[in-house]
């Protein structure tokens, strides 16, 4: 039996960005989660640390895992998700001291961090009671909002969080390519 409307018009969610970052050397690792926490809180998130794994040392040294989930409902319909997964490895504690002579402990090491963002829609299952009501959310999915999810939905979250949550800690990390590039772009409707 043939699928009456095509994949994409069937899922409960918009496309999916994934990035990453690679960084080796020192940085601040309490900073980096406060500062993470402190995005998400400020564009009204939800922050959630879902797991946090140490690793005893193997190869690569000491290990650490971090999955931090952010949720924020934009609409009755829509949500947007940013997840994020850190990964430390080869990692040591290291006292630097600061130019006012302070001494303050910071992370010596390798960092991996992978960033998701997505769109879901009708994020209650509310039109999931009936096929008929299944149908009706195909019908407004391909042929009503498709545009808007396409165009205004994802490029809102791509753009004006996922883009710069990510050259903020390129940023907050004090990597070579720190600038956001869409910074002076027209914020989305």
């Amino acid at each position: 039996m043939a699928e009456p409307f095509p994949r994409t018009h069937r899922e409960m969610s918009g496309p999916m960005d994934i990035t990453y970052l690679q960084y080796k050397g020192v940085w601040d690792m309490q900073d980096l989660y406060e500062f993470v926490a402190s995005f998400f809180s400020m564009n009204k998130y939800k922050f959630y640390e879902k797991r946090y794994i140490v690793k005893h040392p193997g190869p690569f040294g000491p290990e650490t895992y971090h999955v931090w989930e952010a949720r924020r409902d934009e609409d009755e319909y829509y949500r947007f998700w940013i997840n994020l997964f850190l990964h430390t490895y080869d990692t040591q504690d290291v006292e630097v001291v600061m130019k006012d002579g302070t001494k303050k402990t910071f992370t010596k090491g390798r960092l991996w961090v992978q960033l998701k963002g997505m769109v879901e829609m009708d994020y209650d299952k509310r039109w999931e009671e009936s096929a008929f009501y299944a149908n009706l959310r195909n019908f407004y999915h391909k042929y009503v909002v498709w545009k808007k999810i396409e165009a205004i939905w994802w490029d809102k979250m791509h753009y004006n969080v996922f883009l710069k949550l990510q050259s903020l800690i390129k940023e907050r990390l004090k990597m070579e390519a720190d600038a956001y590039e869409h910074r002076y772009f027209h914020k989305m409707r």
